[in-house]
């Protein structure tokens, strides 16, 4: 076989010839055109198949190799021009390899000279040969069991979640109670429940009588239930009423539960009148015989004939006072306790309950214990802070009725105040038991002008203190420093009348702070009048007259001396000599002696006295 030409051998080789004036002997680019073969798909060829089951749009573009033109014509014999040969001109590479990069190709023509040896192999035609790749085919097993997998599915999350797998029992006959509990544990919708009630003369009250559904049925927790409770026998349904007189225990026992009579009580007791089970008393309330009902109350009393040797048996003393009970005791020969406790219901010295109860039986000489009411207690609040009027209105309320004993003393809290109690918030006391209050008097205020103490006898303003100490203040008067010794004056000639007083320790921080509400630990400082400077000159004694004393006259009576205040208060007004002495030893809080008569807090009494009476006042 001829050796194969190589075309861009013969392709350079041409261009050589022709740059020299020569002849190129260059055929055509059939005849490099290779003999026929077969070529394999290749894995390209399988990417286009797969790209042609894609769809139209998303289908990348697929190269079209140019198929070869057959020309009619015969090829033209090109003749190029001859160039001038110029031998000293040497081969540029250059011009070479830029004709060599932009080559002109035209078309190639088969050239019919050439054979099938001459032609290259690289130009041969090629005969493809497509190869069948197997399709992938689901097995129907598989579809099979991928349907069989899903039913189950299904199936689990229907019979876990949706299907009603709760067996509700049968509750016919059975508490309410117990169908609330079965509904619990089983976590039924509260609002699925539902209940309604019928009076019924076979089921006890509360037991249920029928239900919907029905026992067995198999339920979801949202299922609507419905009980029909009974409420037991209709108490206003009319029922005979029998001799009750000539019936024994047993047949009134029968009687009861037949006709389910919830409000008849049947009770036993010892009597030596009437013979053992027969019927010693009953009584109705709020109902005739011919008008009795199922809900009617009746009581009945039967005999448990006489008490054995040596015992007692008690009587029903609830309601009773405490005297019928203690009276029935010393009789029967048994020994009576009485416990007291208080009662919003039974009244004062009333018997609540009693031990034994009535009916039983006791031996001569036994405790019997009666609990007797103390009567509505009073829990007592926190009084601490109750204004005046505050505490008027407590303790005029009805329900507060206790004895309340109040005591004044100094303090800065109100006028009028509580400031302390005895016994303590929350104590529940009876009718009549005291309450001691403690309440403010306020601050001490020694003047209410600023010469309220100016030519009084120095020995009031002890008795002032003296009584402001006794409510709990801490004031003393006295003649300090410059002031210890008295002097003579004319503005205030009596020995011992007060000339000037000051005040220390007091809410001013000045010494004449008196005119202000003393502090509990002020001291008074006071300058005394030793007489007169000047000797006066005797006045003439007037003429005596019918009626020589013309002082004014007051009257002095029972509230004047309710308490020490009371009297300072009518001394003070009136301008009275009163003489203020404390005595412990007193059953009354003052006692006052004036013009030969003698009173005491609490006497009755009305005294005219005249200004300036010398009145010997005593207090506790």
């Amino acid at each position: 076989m001829a050796d194969k030409l190589d075309f861009m051998t013969e392709l350079a080789k041409d261009v050589d010839a022709r740059k020299h004036g020569q002849t190129s002997s260059f055929g055509t680019i059939n005849d490099f055109v290779p003999k026929n073969r077969v070529v394999r798909e290749t894995d390209y060829d399988r990417e286009q198949d797969y790209e042609n089951t894609r769809p139209v749009s998303a289908q990348r573009p697929v190269y079209q190799q140019p198929q070869p033109q057959t020309y009619e014509q015969p090829r033209q014999e090109y003749t190029q021009p001859q160039p001038v040969y110029e031998p000293q001109q040497e081969y540029d590479a250059s011009e070479y390899e830029e004709y060599q990069e932009t080559p002109v190709f035209t078309e190639p023509v088969p050239n019919e000279n050439d054979s099938e040896e001459t032609r290259p192999a690289s130009f041969h035609e090629e005969e493809r040969v497509k190869i069948e790749k197997p399709k992938f085919r689901i097995s129907p097993a598989l579809i099979g069991g991928v349907v069989f997998v899903l039913l189950l599915i299904g199936f689990l999350i229907w019979f876990l979640f949706f299907r009603a797998n709760i067996m509700i029992p049968d509750f016919t006959g059975k508490t309410l109670t117990e169908a609330a509990n079965w509904a619990k544990q089983n976590k039924i919708d509260t609002n699925a429940l539902a209940r309604t009630y019928e009076y019924s003369t076979e089921y006890d009250n509360d037991v249920i009588i029928s239900q919907t559904p029905e026992g067995g049925t198999r339920i979801k927790t949202n299922t609507p239930i419905t009980f029909i409770v009974s409420q037991g026998a209709d108490p206003e349904e009319p029922v005979d009423f029998p001799d009750i007189k000539s019936m024994t225990y047993s047949e009134l026992n029968d009687w009861k539960n037949d006709n389910k009579l919830t409000k008849t009580k049947i009770s036993t007791e010892y009597n030596t009148a009437v013979e053992k089970d027969a019927v010693i008393s009953y009584e109705l309330k709020n109902v005739s015989e011919s008008e009795f009902k199922r809900g009617s109350t009746l009581t009945i009393k039967v005999s448990k004939g006489p008490a054995p040797a040596g015992q007692v048996t008690v009587e029903n003393f609830v309601g009773k006072s405490f005297a019928d009970a203690a009276t029935w005791a010393n009789t029967k020969k048994v020994v009576i306790v009485k416990q007291e406790i208080n009662s919003d219901k039974v009244e004062s010295g009333y018997i609540i309950s009693q031990q034994p109860a009535s009916g039983q039986a006791m031996a001569e000489g036994e405790t019997f214990t009666v609990t007797v009411s103390k009567g509505k207690g009073v829990k007592i609040p926190n009084l601490v802070g109750y204004s005046k009027e505050q505490l008027e209105a407590w303790s005029s309320s009805k329900n507060n009725n206790v004895t309340i004993v109040k005591k004044s003393i100094y303090n800065t809290a109100p006028l009028g105040s509580v400031i302390a109690q005895d016994p303590a918030p929350g104590t529940i006391l009876d009718a009549g038991d005291v309450l001691q209050l403690t309440i403010s008097l306020y601050m001490p205020i020694l003047e209410t002008n600023s010469r309220a103490w100016l030519g009084k006898d120095y020995l009031e303003l002890k008795a002032w203190c003296d009584d402001v100490n006794y409510n709990g203040a801490d004031i003393q008067a006295g003649m300090w420093g410059d002031w210890q010794y008295a002097v003579c004056s004319d503005e205030y000639p009596t020995p011992g009348q007060i000339i000037e007083y000051a005040c220390y320790y007091g809410t001013s921080d000045l010494a004449d702070g008196c005119g202000r509400p003393l502090n509990n630990y002020s001291r008074i400082n006071m300058k005394v009048s030793s007489g007169a400077c000047t000797v006066a000159t005797p006045t003439p004694t007037p003429a005596p007259t019918s009626d020589p004393d013309t002082r004014p006259s007051y009257i002095l009576k029972t509230e004047n001396i309710a308490d020490l205040d009371a009297i300072m208060k009518f001394c003070n007004e009136n301008v009275m000599a009163c003489d203020y002495t404390q005595n412990s030893e007193l059953d009354k809080a003052v006692r006052v002696t004036f013009n030969s008569e003698t009173h005491s807090t609490g006497d009755t009494f009305q005294s005219v006295v005249k200004k300036e009476t010398a009145i010997k006042v005593e207090y506790k």
